[in-house]
């Protein structure tokens, strides 16, 4: 059979001209997983079989207001806000770890790339990003997210995250290789170390 790009040809043929039936089935055979529109279009992109994403091991599935497909080393998401997105590896991990789409992050809103300082790699999201450093893989979001980026994100004075976001007496908190951002869930105040 003919490589297109990673690509089978009869699913690239698929994709395109929208054949009927199913001519990709998940490595166990039990199930049709062709990538198809967004979802499809993106895996495309990003090389297919031979992008850091792997083969499809199950069809596109509703998820939380929105689609998503596995494959054999991570995910594409999709919303019609935003866009169809992969996510894979550590941060991959972290993601599904956290709960996906419903966690504070949210739906991933681009793939994954460097951080400007080559320091690390992350994903961005709706509310957040998720980051992978020699620091560990950690996400932060919301209101310590916020004060992160007024204080320079990982190129600033705390640098990337070694923490989760954690539960503290008076509201939750982030470790930095250089400090802490807590939010104060009383006063929706932030403080920082």
């Amino acid at each position: 059979m003919v490589i297109i790009r990673g690509i089978r040809a009869t699913a690239v043929l698929a994709l395109l001209i929208g054949v009927g039936g199913c001519s990709w089935f998940s490595d166990d055979g039990s199930s049709c997983c062709l990538p198809h529109g967004a979802i499809g279009a993106r895996y495309i992109a990003i090389g297919g079989e031979e992008s850091p994403l792997g083969r499809c091991i199950g069809g596109e599935e509703e998820r939380d207001g929105g689609q998503a497909q596995s494959f054999t080393d991570g995910a594409i998401y999709w919303t019609e806000v935003t866009g169809a997105w992969e996510v894979y590896g550590q941060i991959g991990d972290k993601y599904a770890a956290v709960g996906g789409p419903t966690s504070g992050v949210g739906w991933p809103t681009s793939g994954e790339m460097s951080t400007p300082d080559d320091s690390g790699r992350f994903n961005r999201f709706e509310h957040g990003n998720i980051y992978f450093s020699e620091a560990g893989t950690h996400p932060v979001y919301g209101a310590i997210f916020d004060e992160w980026g007024r204080q320079g994100f990982e190129s600033g004075r705390f640098g990337l995250p070694t923490s989760d976001e954690l539960e503290v007496p008076d509201g939750r908190q982030t470790n930095f290789q250089g400090g802490w951002i807590r939010w104060i869930t009383a006063t929706d105040q932030v403080l920082t170390s």
